[in-house]
């Protein structure tokens, strides 16, 4: 039997849900990687190791998807706070789009629709 804790396409299929999720949280607020990363270890399905969200969010203000300002913090030094672009707004869009045709198209098999 196989072990689902190294299953590398759960793995894989992880790794390209963290851009959408980044994307979504940052739709609603601007937030700082700290923050980001918090919120998505309250999802288990999309938890990330501490300081993993930084090569992410590096790669998506490359993309133009979001962009970054700072601010001075009284707790401490300033943070780096991300908010969406409007090219990352059409990303996002895009793919909750495509997710929720595959989720469907998923369930119908699931469900016995072409059997």
């Amino acid at each position: 039997m196989e072990n689902f804790n190294d299953d590398k396409w759960i793995t894989q299929m992880k790794k390209g849900v963290y851009e959408l999720a980044i994307l979504l949280l940052v739709s609603k607020q601007d937030m700082y990687g700290y923050e980001i990363n918090n919120a998505l270890n309250n999802l288990p399905s999309v938890s990330l190791a501490a300081g993993s969200i930084y090569p992410i969010l590096k790669r998506m203000v490359n993309k133009n998807w979001i962009s970054f300002y700072w601010v001075d913090s009284e707790d401490g030094p300033r943070r780096k706070y991300y908010k969406i672009t409007e090219e990352g707004e059409s990303v996002a869009q895009k793919r909750i789009s495509e997710y929720e045709e595959l989720f469907d198209s998923l369930q119908s098999l699931r469900g016995g629709l072409y059997e």
